[in-house]
């Protein structure tokens, strides 16, 4: 059986369907195993692995930057973000064939992910992740499918939407391949009324929520739709061949499709208001776009990303896939796939080449871009809320968490802190004294002198205080990489005086003499490797130790 994701190559006009809860298509109560869920605690526990775990690097590759560097070790980071991975989550495997993480919706202590099996045949799934503790999340529940493909999912009051593609060969009821779905979900956990509806096409590729609608996108010879979040029945359609994606912000709606372009259009009528040219996309390639402001953000391919104004259509920006000079990548294999927003990065998934991120200004010019030091290709990249989501084929879904700068306040002068924009290696000598504030990642830092930080400071290895050094943070403080021995070294006469958050993903070495202050009531501190508290060392003030090893 061959199973076509997105075909192109039928002209189709611009057709309002009206749809009714009575037609062929009608929601379909599945009362038998179509969706099987499993809330097995134990069996779940090896869904989620902490490899890869820790401080990500981004590796500035903007010339401007790059000239403060003469080695690869030396190189500048991007500036003013910082990006942990808290945790991989493994892909379902069923029947020994593993599939891959297709889209994640993020409500609440609660992050879904669908999935779906490459290439022919049909698999798919969903999980529920709790999300709440950065330092433990966990799948509540995975839902896994023998005949049916999970491509997005959306959540609403309660119900989670899905958009599939199921083998009606085996659902003969069922008019057609593309199907949009619900399930009630109550503290993630699945309901059991799960719900299909057919619409028009071979696969549901989008699913999202606009107003009082749930906008259902399917591609081929297929629709975009608003339906009723009570039981999928149809208000209106519109027929638009090859439909890859759409996105909803700034009062439009959008529709990606690889024939016509992309569509802007009435949110409610789903009129045709504009219609913007954009680069050809390849066959049975999914893409996303996202809307940044009164700009839209299309995923083209080779092309990298094209910025489009919503109202005149044309061409604000291209973005190009960042490559980087070390990196070896097939040149098919060098696509942006994805495209996401978080708060002033866009970001792109370019398979071969990686994971990129790139800031432009007010002016959409070009300030800094760089790669995220992660492993495998990038195939989905979304941002929601303080979370990213990235994933890699059959390799899982990285969960990865922004750390921000927040305003400062209290003894420390934060807001008379300006960034710090040198290279990744740090080093504050014994008659130095600095302070910078905002969002940072280190690659090494070494502490002998005064050193103050206010915002978010991520260091990807070791950190020294050296003898007699000062550390003073308000914020968030990451240091290393799980099971990499990145260390947090305080030795003799040091300090470490922290307001907020420290999380030591290697292990936390308290010599003689050294001393770690908590400032306020509100200061956290994760460690998850071992804390070697010598005598002679000082631990002072309140704090919350939520890995529960210290004294």
């Amino acid at each position: 059986m061959n199973k076509k994701l997105l075909l192109s190559g039928i002209l189709l006009s611009f057709i309002f369907i009206g749809c009714s809860s009575d037609d062929p298509s009608s929601s379909k109560e599945l009362i038998d195993d179509t969706f099987k869920v499993n809330a097995d605690a134990t069996q779940l526990q090896g869904a989620i692995s902490l490899e890869g775990a820790g401080v990500l690097t981004i590796n500035s590759l903007s010339e401007s930057r790059r000239a403060l560097s003469k080695t690869a070790e030396d190189a500048p980071q991007v500036s003013n973000i910082a990006l942990e991975q808290i945790a991989l989550v493994k892909p379902p495997v069923v029947n020994g064939i593993t599939m891959r993480a297709s889209h994640v919706e993020v409500s609440g202590n609660y992050a879904y992910v669908s999935y779906m099996l490459e290439g022919d045949g049909y698999l798919g799934g969903i999980d529920i992740i709790n999300i709440k503790d950065k330092y433990n999340p966990y799948v509540v529940n995975r839902m896994t499918s023998e005949i049916a493909d999970v491509t997005s999912v959306f959540f609403l009051d309660d119900k989670l939407y899905f958009a599939a593609a199921i083998d009606n060969d085996l659902m003969t009821d069922l008019l057609f391949r593309a199907n949009l779905g619900m399930v009630s979900v109550s503290e993630g956990n699945f309901g059991t009324d799960f719900q299909v509806k057919s619409i028009p096409g071979f696969v549901a590729v989008d699913i999202l929520g606009v107003d009082n609608s749930i906008v259902g996108v399917s591609g081929d010879t297929g629709v975009i739709g608003l339906y009723n979040p009570e039981g999928l029945s149809g208000k209106k359609a519109l027929e638009v061949p090859d439909l890859r994606s759409a996105a909803y912000g700034n009062g439009k709606l959008a529709a990606l499709s690889g024939e016509n372009g992309l569509l802007i259009l009435n949110p409610n009528s789903l009129a045709v208001e504009n219609t913007i040219a954009v680069q050809s996309l390849l066959d049975e390639s999914k893409r996303t776009i996202a809307f940044n402001g009164a700009s839209i953000m299309v995923s083209e391919g080779a092309n990298g990303v094209g910025i489009y104004d919503v109202n005149s259509g044309s061409l604000i920006k291209r973005l190009s896939i960042q490559l980087d000079p070390d990196a070896i990548a097939d040149s098919g294999d060098k696509v942006t796939n994805a495209v996401s927003l978080a708060g002033d990065f866009i970001l792109m998934a370019n398979g071969g080449a990686g994971f990129g991120v790139v800031k432009l200004d007010t002016n959409n010019t070009l300030i800094e871009q760089g790669i995220v030091g992660i492993e495998g290709s990038t195939n989905y990249v979304k941002a929601q809320e303080d979370y990213i989501f990235v994933a890699s084929g059959a390799g899982g879904l990285r969960i990865i968490k922004m750390s921000k700068a927040s305003a400062g306040s209290g003894v420390l002068a934060c807001d008379t802190y300006g960034p710090y924009t040198g290279n990744s290696n740090l080093n504050i000598n014994s008659n130095q004294e600095e302070s910078f504030g905002g969002s940072t990642t280190l690659k090494h830092l070494n502490v002998g002198g005064k050193f103050t930080y206010c915002g978010s400071l991520n260091i990807e290895k070791s950190t020294n205080i050296n003898s007699n050094g000062e550390f003073n943070m308000k914020g968030s403080l990451a240091i290393g990489t799980y099971g990499k021995n990145d260390d947090l070294n305080i030795n003799s006469n040091a300090v470490l005086k922290i307001e907020g958050d420290l999380t030591v993903y290697g292990n936390l070495n308290l010599n003689s003499g050294a001393t770690l202050e908590f400032v306020g009531d509100h200061s956290t501190i994760h460690v998850y490797g071992k804390v070697n508290q010598n005598s002679g060392s000082t631990l002072i003030g309140d704090y919350t130790d939520t890995s529960d090893k210290l004294e």
